[in-house]
């Protein structure tokens, strides 16, 4: 039996902060009619429902505990136990201490009904989602924990670097996938000493090194000229590299 094609849509490519009309890190993955969510930024969850109706999610994945990756986690929690998805519980995947960094900030009532809470392993790990899908993790330097994802369903692959400096543990996890998305904080500039970010060269050493088929760019800070970027990392890549464009699907 063909496996079904595996996608990636941008829902929020913006970092910390972002360019107007742009939504924090969301991205939602699909395998035929089944769908996932990778991080959940600010304004993303309004944008997710020009896709999907949330709570037809199979899983929520947060890559770490900086705001621009989940915090329209408050926003699905009251969605969730209160609105449209009421009476159904969210799956949701994260690093150790989510619950507890959410509910200091909104208080204790409605996360039990709204989500389902599970924690990742330490340095990394993997999840059978059935039908031939698996979702494996590794923990990449950023924030302590940050993990990068990867999905693999039959010959195809995608994987997602979340926030991380230039490390061999992306690279592994990526080893010969069809499509890296990786962030590009710093654009063409020098990533400032002491912050875990890439630019475009520095992505592209890490999709080189991964060997992987096709590189998109993502998480651009607004002061960054993303030609230049875009120019830096096709200069170094040896596959194809493009921006990753919100609301435009690409296939695995």
């Amino acid at each position: 039996m063909t496996a079904p094609p595996l996608t990636l849509t941008p829902v929020g490519i913006g970092p910390a902060y972002a360019r107007p009309g742009e939504a924090q890190s969301c991205y939602l993955v699909r395998a035929g009619n089944r769908a996932f969510c990778l991080d959940l930024g600010a304004g993303a969850l309004n944008r997710l429902q020009d896709h999907i109706a949330p709570e037809e999610l199979e899983l929520l994945v947060i890559s770490h505990l900086h705001p621009d990756h989940c915090a329209d986690l408050l926003a699905l929690r009251v969605y969730m136990a209160w609105g449209p998805g009421a009476g159904r519980r969210m799956r949701v995947l994260g690093p150790r201490g989510m619950r507890e960094r959410m509910t200091a900030f909104a208080g204790q009532e409605g996360w039990d009904d709204a989500f389902a809470f599970e924690d990742m392993a330490e340095g990394g790990g993997e999840v059978d989602l059935g039908g031939g899908l698996r979702l494996r993790y590794r923990e990449v330097p950023h924030l302590k924990p940050t993990f990068a994802m990867r999905f693999d369903l039959g010959d195809r692959s995608l994987v997602y670097g979340a926030d991380c400096a230039e490390c061999a543990e992306l690279a592994d996890l990526a080893r010969d996938t069809d499509l890296l998305l990786a962030e590009c904080s710093s654009g063409a500039a020098p990533v400032p000493e002491g912050l875990a970010h890439l630019n475009g060269a520095a992505a592209a050493g890490i999709a080189n090194a991964a060997g992987a088929r096709r590189l998109l760019l993502t998480h651009c800070y607004p002061e960054h000229d993303r030609e230049a970027a875009l120019a830096q990392a096709r200069a170094a890549a040896t596959m194809p590299v493009d921006w990753a464009h919100q609301d435009r699907e690409v296939a695995a």
